[in-house]
């Protein structure tokens, strides 16, 4: 039996001693486990057991059973194997010879850039593949080329580099082809957007991208990236001299070297004479977020996550105040790949909320896998495009959650945590937004979010979600890198009743509003520990129900007058005693329990009166 990719390739050699024999193929046959939907039989072409006549064979020679790796079939399989082999070794030397003279050319011409290079790093080999119209077999490294007449998928992806296979390839010019073997080609990202852009003109190529780059400047003499693969430019005719230039280095200018100078030597650098304080902060949501950063929002499920960063979402794309905070705002697009209809909801009741509907806010409610650069990225880079050109420059993209856009990969594991996070990085660099990925805690809360620790490292700001008490949220920045970080925010979920579902069931959402000054005392007030403290609350509890102390009053070390239930000290003793018997020494357990709460806030005591200072010793 053959299975997965030797059936694929089995498949083709067969198609190409049919090819040979003037028989063409359908090439979806190729593919393991492709569905063969044959046609309905009418039931005068059936036998008299209804089977049809025509899918009735008939052995005149051999077996009746083809072995596959010992026939001729399999000797083109393993040709093909073995040409594959030559032409990624072939690949291999001309890349490392490639990258020794462009080496070569930096060192000679001082410059310390090369945008090959550059492009390699930021552009996959798969990206651009699938942006050229190569079609991927399934999830594997194997394309067909648009050139391709067959159905063979001749093109592998090496990670940082490719080799073709196919002789359209070569005789369209794509890539390099040595000595004249017109076989096959090679290449890596840059020799794609070369053929498919500047139409193979490798000199074009890095001119125009080194510009894109590099943009140019009034005191630019040189063409240096027509240095790169290219014989280089003639010298200008009259280089400036030292004295032209401005002597030292000055932020925003040239450094000069030697008396020189370059576009590959605008280093933006400084001294400690000349150093000024920066006082524009580039801030999205000031003492939040930064414009062109990272973020990572966490918490338990059901804490508000999605609600919380939807409503800061909401408040970027609108470019008005969140919560306080200033912002600087743009278009957000926000990935909610689960939740699905609901997030229309939640739009529509922010919508209602805010009462402004001109908002680039822009939503995307389905599945997305940001870990495999090839499945998704391509038509995310196209989505980001066309809501740029539509809504203006995106200033946030927002990832909910990282667990469904990991798509099945592991949280856990370096290797994948780490390809997620350069897939979001080419997401920053093309766009320049920020980029918020939406993310659970683990089982141990205090750890922080779940996940593998590079997620964290990569991470400019960290915001933890939690619930304190009842229905109140607390967000707290747990990462800053470059802001000092705004206190704790305590918000609730406000709950909006939308209509009536077709049984005439309420159809709701909810949105988050900020809690008030009462809310935050609450979360600051620290709760009881240990059994005598309990013992104690229970004791105060208990004499309150039965109608025992009252208000409190006004004057020098009480509260606002009624606001707490006070209790005469005296009668809390001794209630609280009788539930201590069984302790060695009543009083003392009485007197300690007492001691702790007043030190942690919980309780307070005047004129020999006590009260607690929670919401639930509140008077009214």
């Amino acid at each position: 039996c053959l299975f997965g990719e030797q059936y694929t390739k089995a498949q083709m050699a067969l198609f190409q001693l049919m090819r040979d024999q003037g028989i063409i193929c359908d090439p979806a046959l190729s593919r393991s486990a492709q569905p063969i939907y044959l046609p309905n039989v009418p039931p005068d072409r059936r036998d008299v057991n209804g089977d049809p006549l025509f899918y009735h064979g008939v052995r005149h020679v051999g077996d009746g059973f083809l072995d596959v790796q010992r026939s001729k079939i399999w000797d083109i399989v393993e040709f093909n194997e073995q040409q594959e082999i030559i032409a990624q070794k072939k690949a291999e030397l001309a890349a490392a010879d490639r990258a020794r003279e462009r080496a070569q050319k930096r060192e000679q011409f001082g410059t310390d850039a090369d945008p090959i290079d550059v492009f390699n790093e930021r552009h996959s080999v798969a990206d651009m593949l699938l942006k050229y119209g190569y079609e991927q077999q399934g999830r594997s490294p194997h394309y067909r080329s648009p050139y391709q007449t067959s159905g063979s998928y001749a093109t592998k992806d090496f990670g940082t580099h490719w080799v073709s296979l196919s002789s359209s390839d070569a005789n369209a010019g794509v890539g390099m082809a040595k000595g004249g073997d017109l076989t096959y080609c090679f290449g890596d990202a840059f020799d794609l957007y070369a053929h498919f852009e500047h139409g193979g003109d490798m000199k074009k190529a890095v001119r125009e991208y080194g510009a894109e780059i590099r943009p140019s400047q009034a005191n630019i003499v040189r063409d240096s990236f027509a240095e790169f693969d290219t014989v280089p430019d003639e010298p200008a005719e009259s280089e400036p001299k030292a004295d032209d230039l401005q002597n030292g280095p000055t932020e925003g200018g040239p450094t000069v070297i030697n008396g020189q100078t370059s576009q590959l030597k605008l280093h933006r650098t400084f001294d400690v004479a000349s150093a000024q304080p920066v006082l524009k902060s580039s801030y999205l949501v000031k003492g939040w977020l930064g414009r062109s950063q990272m973020s990572v929002v966490y918490g338990p499920s059901n804490v508000g996550k999605s609600f919380f960063c939807l409503d800061m979402a909401f408040s970027i794309a609108a470019n008005g105040e969140w919560f306080g905070s200033r912002v600087r705002g743009g278009t957000v697009l926000y990935l909610a790949t689960e939740g699905g209809n609901a997030f229309r909801n939640r739009v529509y009741a922010l919508r209602k909320q805010r009462g402004v509907s001109d908002v680039p806010l822009v939503v995307r409610p389905s599945p997305i896998d940001l870990l495999r650069a090839e499945v998704d990225m391509p038509a995310l880079g196209e989505l980001c495009k066309e809501v740029t050109e539509t809504y203006g420059e995106i200033a946030m993209i927002v990832v909910d959650t990282l667990s469904r856009a990991m798509a099945g990969g592991i949280e856990n594991g370096p290797e994948d945590m780490t390809r997620l996070i350069g897939n979001l990085d080419v997401l920053r660099d093309l766009t320049g937004a920020h980029i918020m990925v939406v993310h659970h805690s683990g089982k141990d809360t205090a750890a922080g979010a779940r996940g593998h620790s590079s997620l964290r490292a990569a991470t400019d700001t960290e915001i933890e979600l939690e619930v304190e008490g009842e229905g109140l949220r607390i967000a707290r920045t747990t990462k800053q890198r470059d802001m000092e970080p705004k206190p704790p925010l305590g918000f609730k979920l406000d709950v909006h009743e939308l209509g009536q579902d077709e049984d005439g069931d309420p159809v709701t959402t909810c949105t988050i509003k900020l809690a008030d000054e009462d809310d935050m005392h609450e979360v600051n007030v620290k709760r009881p520990k240990g059994a005598n403290q309990a013992v104690v609350v229970e004791a105060f509890r208990q004499l309150r129900a039965e109608g025992a102390g009252e208000p409190n009053p006004g004057g020098v070390g009480w509260p606002e007058v009624g606001t707490y239930w006070i209790i005469d000290e005296r009668d809390l003793r001794t209630h609280a005693r009788g539930k201590l018997t069984d302790k060695a020494n009543p009083d003392s357990a009485y007197s300690s329990a007492m001691q702790s709460m007043i030190g942690s806030g919980y309780m307070q005591r005047n004129n020999g009166y006590v009260w607690i200072t929670a919401r639930e010793g509140r008077a009214g």
